[in-house]
């Protein structure tokens, strides 16, 4: 009995000893390097080299997967900077995009944050990124229907090489939305209360629903029924009474506000302040990922009309009353 557990035990030591070696191999550290790999070398010589300099891992996996894919790097001069795993750093060198930096747009950022985290990474420069970017003419140029290019640069992990200027940046960014998100519409035929509510469906109408869906829920759950609240009070003629839209407006005024007063609310004569008009903002308030593009063309049925924060989730009501009634509730719940 034992003789035959021996085996049995060394396939489990085996097979945990590969899947470690493979959590490592994926394992993203930080990463901040410049480098030259010279014509001639081999992988596994600028493998070790830069496993000395922190760039590689130790992981057995890594050296057995440049010689099963038959790795080539191409020679040139690199800079990485960010959170890379094994995989990205061959990603980079066989790709061979010199003095590459890796950026991260979060789902939600708008044009203002992705500027200054492109700023920030001496990818583009920020003024010229919004001169860009808020610009009607450059937007219609890409064939977008919309006065800037906000909700239309698709939130991702992108890779830029110093050769890249700031219109190609945008170019990439926008070119990722229409891979990622223009097929979706494709064979998409809106549901009775989309159709209500925005009249001519277009892309730029779901874009900037999603993009207040985005903004109000970091839930995915949630995100359908909240796009059914938007649509439902569109059809009803009622404000939709969102926070982020208000905070947008003043955000182009050049004003950035983190915690909206009932005296900013009042001030504020923009046509983003959807506590005075009864419609959809301009455009849309951000980059909205495609969780919030899906609950914005198929939102959740419902009779909701209201719905208020509670501890990361939200708490709706299918009246002003039973609103009232909740927030009652809870705000006595919490003074206890």
């Amino acid at each position: 009995m034992k003789r035959k557990l021996i085996p049995i035990i060394f396939i489990f030591v085996i097979f945990f000893f590969i899947l470690n070696e493979m959590f490592v191999f994926f394992k993203k550290r930080e990463v901040n390097l410049e480098f030259t790999v010279k014509k001639g070398e081999t992988v596994e010589s600028v493998i070790e080299r830069l496993r000395e300099k922190g760039a590689f891992s130790r992981s057995l996996f890594t050296d057995i997967f440049v010689r099963v894919k038959d790795v080539k790097f191409k020679a040139g001069k690199y800079k990485v900077a960010g959170k890379y795993s094994d995989r990205d750093i061959i990603d980079v060198l066989e790709e061979g995009q010199l003095r590459f930096v890796k950026v991260t747009i979060p789902e939600g950022y708008n044009l203002f944050d992705i500027a200054e985290l492109l700023d920030e990474k001496k990818i583009c420069n920020e003024k010229e990124f919004l001169n860009l970017t808020l610009n009607e003419t450059f937007t219609k140029s890409l064939g977008v229907n919309s006065k800037t290019l906000e909700g239309f640069l698709f939130p991702d992990t992108y890779y830029f090489a110093d050769s890249d200027n700031c219109e190609s940046v945008v170019k990439t960014m926008y070119g990722n939305f229409k891979k990622r998100v223009i097929p979706l519409f494709k064979s998409y035929t809106p549901p009775e209360l989309v159709k209500k509510a925005l009249g001519n469906v277009t892309v730029e109408k779901i874009v900037a629903v999603a993009s207040i869906v985005e903004k109000e829920s970091g839930l995915k759950e949630e995100r359908p029924k909240i796009a059914g609240v938007i649509y439902r009070r569109l059809i009803k003629k009622m404000p939709l009474q969102c926070d982020p839209t208000v905070i947008y407006g003043y955000r182009l005024k050049g004003k950035k506000i983190e915690d909206l007063k009932g005296s900013d609310i009042r001030k504020s004569q923009s046509l983003y302040n959807t506590y005075l008009y009864k419609d959809l903002p301009p455009t849309p308030i951000c980059n909205p990922g495609l969780d919030s593009i899906v609950a914005a063309m198929f939102p959740e049925k419902s009779s909701y009309l209201y719905f208020f924060a509670v501890n990361g989730r939200h708490v709706f009501s299918k009246s002003y009353k039973e609103h009232l009634r909740k927030l009652k509730k809870y705000y006595n719940r919490r003074v206890k």
